[in-house]
């Protein structure tokens, strides 16, 4: 039994990274967050730290967040999402004005960006 409630969970979360990677847009507390292309080796980086931390994450455990491996993957999604036109790599104080979009932000960006990698996973 809770292999199916499990498999539901991580289906609904499939769906929800596949719905966001196909309108390129996540909107947070209000605030549009719109995904650039990427390519392979910025979405691999990407995916594989995510794989790695995907159990934390689920769980809410973000001690990644202080980690220099985060760091680099950090460097990767803020280039290639941007906020009111502008990449968030240039926007220095954006976190600043919102830091209450953070976590949610980053425990959405991780899987959308990596939604092509899981969809070869389920043969999809």
């Amino acid at each position: 039994m809770t292999d199916k409630i499990e498999g539901t969970e991580k289906d609904k979360a499939l769906e929800m990274a596949k719905a966001i990677h196909e309108d390129k847009c996540a909107t947070i507390n209000g605030r549009d967050y719109v995904i650039t292309n990427i390519n392979h080796i910025k979405r691999r980086k990407v995916f594989s730290y995510f794989t790695h931390i995907q159990g934390d994450l689920s769980r809410a455990d973000m001690w990644f967040l202080d980690s220099s491996d985060y760091a680099e993957v950090e460097k990767v999604i803020m280039s290639v999402v941007t906020y009111d036109g502008e990449v968030l790599s240039k926007r220095s104080n954006h976190w600043d004005e919102f830091p209450e979009d953070y976590i949610l932000f980053i425990q959405t960006m991780l899987p959308v960006i990596s939604y092509p990698f899981l969809k070869g996973l389920n043969g999809d």
